[in-house]
């Protein structure tokens, strides 16, 4: 997955992101998304962002079991920002408007959904010189749709994320990380629970990451 927040200016900014999910795993569904958006920065720790998104999602074989879809998502989010020299926190509100197109038989739906999710990085410079390029991450996002119209449940799904990253630069990093996702599932009796390893590229170049990572 890559996300990157490029700046025009000092107010405007360029959101950009890729994730391909399950593609190295047999008998999923495998689904990507793209997203890009327009970021405004309020200040240094409050931006404001509006944006689209692109969903596929399909079988990655005739023995799974699943249905080819296809979504359109318009999505607005507020991001407000906290840090120490020892730490990091995001607070991330965002709504979703879902178009979603069932390719398979042909019947499209709309809902809203909205998420938070709150997020925390330590830099493990604090520790020890040694390992100034190194931090670890961790964030929890609770999804809550606002209708029924997809899922027919209010409860959509929650994510809980650990990694290692590398600060290869104060503007980009890499993380390798785990993902704990429990999803509503419509007419069964629990959610499902899976787990996911993710690689992570992140490029950043609005103001508070990179004097974050600037240390002496």
């Amino acid at each position: 997955m890559y996300f990157g927040d490029n700046k025009i200016n000092t107010k405007i900014g360029i959101h950009s992101e890729l994730q391909l999910r399950n593609y190295f795993l047999k008998e999923t569904v495998a689904q990507t998304l793209a997203r890009i958006g327009v970021n405004y920065y309020i200040n240094p720790l409050v931006m404001v962002t509006g944006g689209y998104g692109f969903i596929d999602t399909r079988p990655s074989s005739e023995n799974v079991v699943g249905f080819h879809t296809m979504e359109h998502r318009i999505w607005e989010q507020l991001i407000l920002r906290y840090k120490t020299r020892a730490v990091f926190m995001e607070h991330r509100y965002r709504l979703e408007q879902r178009f979603i197109e069932n390719l398979n038989t042909r019947v499209s739906k709309f809902d809203n959904r909205v998420r938070y999710r709150f997020q925390v990085i330590f830099p493990l410079y604090t520790l020890s010189p040694h390992l100034r390029q190194f931090f670890l991450a961790s964030y929890n996002e609770l999804f809550m749709n606002l209708g029924t119209q997809i899922s027919g449940q209010i409860f959509d799904r929650n994510r809980l994320y650990f990694s290692m990253g590398f600060q290869v630069s104060p503007k980009l990093n890499f993380q390798l990380g785990y993902l704990n996702q429990l999803i509503s599932v419509p007419g069964a009796l629990r959610p499902d629970i899976n787990h996911n390893l993710q690689i992570g590229v992140m490029f950043n170049m609005d103001d508070i990451m990179p004097s974050f990572f600037k240390q002496n």
